[in-house]
């Protein structure tokens, strides 16, 4: 997977970095309810920007909370 993600980004990147202005501001109809990111309407940099949220996301609802750092009272000590 690792090896596989390299590629990816590595891909898009290359991609994104080839981009002129005016095509990062192309604009186009996005169907909205698909996805919690998506708007009305898109720009190409607003479809890439739309990796990293999802990814932001998606890593959000993967952590762990870190443990409580304090006892209540009462509590026996583990």
């Amino acid at each position: 997977m690792h090896e596989w993600f390299d590629r990816v980004i590595g891909s898009l990147l290359r991609h994104l970095d080839a981009e002129t202005e005016h095509g990062l501001r192309r604009h186009m109809p996005f169907p909205a309810r698909w996805d919690p990111f998506f708007t009305g309407g898109m720009s190409v940099a607003d479809v890439y920007h739309y990796a990293s949220q999802h990814f932001d996301f998606h890593r959000a609802q993967l952590t762990l909370a870190e443990a409580p750092t304090t006892r209540r009272a009462g509590t026996p000590d583990s």
